[in-house]
């Protein structure tokens, strides 16, 4: 029996380990690439930018070592650690979404952004021009 639970330990730690280890290549793929996005369109990177991916990496890897714990405690019913797996692959999905997201959109997106805060700017004129004609 021991031998048995030695060896079962030992398979789901190998499969936690190399969810751990894919999430963190996606992560570091997405830094790249952000790193890179940034230098060819001649923004100033700052350190905010590697603070969210010190957060990322928090928010990925709490839950993910929570869910490993149970894997580990739910190891002699299920084969393989399926919590930590599913979780990995989520967290992996959303690393090659941002990857693959083009800075034309993320561009597009802040330029909508600006163009609303202006018109948001000239509805307060607006407003206040009709409130001062109509005392």
């Amino acid at each position: 029996m021991r031998e048995f639970l030695i060896e079962h330990f030992f398979e789901h730690g190998v499969w936690i380990v190399l969810t751990y280890v894919f999430v963190l290549v996606a992560m570091g793929a997405d830094l790249i690439t952000g790193v890179r996005k940034s230098r060819k369109l001649g923004h100033k990177i700052n350190s905010r930018g590697y603070k969210r991916t010190c957060s990322k990496a928090l928010n990925y890897f709490l839950p993910l070592t929570c869910m490993s714990c149970i894997d580990m405690l739910a190891s002699v019913v299920i084969s393989v650690p399926i919590l930590t797996m599913v979780f990995g692959c989520y967290c992996v999905f959303c690393e090659l979404k941002s990857v693959l997201e083009t800075t034309h959109d993320k561009d597009m997106i802040r330029n909508e952004v600006k163009e609303l805060l202006e018109i948001g700017g000239n509805l307060k004129e607006l407003k206040e021009k009709i409130y001062t004609l109509l005392k």
